[in-house]
């Protein structure tokens, strides 16, 4: 978890991302990592990940709701998703194993 955070405030402080579901859909192509939070419909997680298959872009799912993303991107309202560009592979590899880890 240490590592997302980190990453993403490293992404927000370079403005290196895109929040927002909207966002983030027209973003896939260009992105590293895509974090979706548990509050995202599932018609949209769906369409999400599609893209993402087809551009082959990790998808993380952040252990927390739209509001605890949204505090991690220093931003005072819901974040249901977020897409990194300036994520490293091996920053995305940090944060998978971390994942992993946790369960």
């Amino acid at each position: 978890m240490k590592t997302l955070a980190k990453v993403i405030k490293d992404a927000v402080e370079a403005n290196k991302y895109k929040a927002g579901t909207k966002e983030v859909l027209q973003s896939v192509k260009s992105s590293k990592l895509i974090v979706v939070s548990k509050s995202l419909d599932a018609a949209e997680r769906a369409k999400l990940d599609e893209q993402a298959k087809s551009a082959s872009v990790t998808v993380y799912e952040f252990n927390g709701t739209s509001m605890q993303l949204g505090r991690l991107c220093n931003k005072p309202f819901r974040v249901a998703a977020i897409a990194l560009k300036s994520a490293t592979a091996d920053e995305i590899k940090a944060i998978l194993a971390e994942k992993g880890s946790a369960k």
